[in-house]
């Protein structure tokens, strides 16, 4: 079996931003396989912040599929993957993300009971765009 080496700080970046790309355009499954590509051989503060937004991506891909265990699931796991890092992490403003996928998230959330697969629609109006606060691969 090859040694994965981790990307170059190009092929991160690429990554990187085309995960951010799909997930502004509400492709929340490809933008966590695009991000799954850097994760899988990031390590330390990067993996977890890589796995943090794998986990968010996919807690609104539950959304969209009406799957609400999924998202109370996924909800319990992304926010604990930012912890200790800085608030500001590869151009990236943890607390205003986390903050937006709460309110993406609060529908499926404050439900008292979780109804079935199905029965739970995505409310676009919640959707955020994640920006960047500055380029993060700039040396």
């Amino acid at each position: 079996m090859p040694i994965e080496h981790p990307p170059d700080a190009g092929e991160e970046r690429r990554l990187y931003l085309e995960g951010i790309r799909l997930f502004n355009h509400r492709q929340f499954f490809d933008a966590h396989e695009t991000w799954e590509d850097i994760w899988t051989t990031a390590r330390g503060d990067r993996q977890r912040f890589y796995q943090g937004l794998i986990q968010a991506a996919v807690a609104l891909e539950h959304y969209a599929r009406s799957n609400p265990r999924g998202v109370v699931s996924l909800h319990r796991t992304y926010p604990p993957k930012f912890a200790g890092l800085s608030d500001v992490f590869l151009g990236l403003h943890i607390p205003t993300f986390l903050a937006q996928m709460e309110h993406a998230l609060a529908p499926v959330l404050e439900l008292k009971t979780l109804p079935e697969k199905g029965a739970i629609q995505i409310d676009p109006a919640r959707l955020f765009t994640i920006t960047l606060l500055h380029e993060p691969f700039d040396t």
